[in-house]
């Protein structure tokens, strides 16, 4: 399996999407993470959730909102590590 997937990676790189695909899945694995912590009504209402660089960007339906995931923002870089083999992504929650 692991070699199927350095396959599949080495040839979505040559064809340039590889950056494409990984954001792809560090933001669907942000909205799980939140989804398991505030709901999936909550994870499915943010406006929008991006990855640029390093930094996964984060826009809040509300203050309130943006203010919960600040104080949970360490769980939340944890299980991501966790869940990218260590890789490390900075928060920025905007509402």
């Amino acid at each position: 399996m692991d070699v199927l997937k350095g396959i599949l990676f080495d040839r979505l790189r040559q064809q340039g999407i590889s950056e494409s695909v990984d954001a792809a899945q560090v933001t669907a694995a942000f909205r799980e993470e939140v989804a398991k912590r505030f709901g999936p009504s909550i994870a499915g209402g943010l406006r929008k959730v991006a990855l640029k660089g390093d930094t996964l960007e984060v826009l809040a339906t509300s203050g309130a909102l943006a203010s919960e995931l600040r104080m949970a923002e360490f769980e939340l870089g944890d299980a991501l590590r966790a869940r990218f083999k260590g890789r490390s992504f900075r928060l920025r929650i905007f509402a």
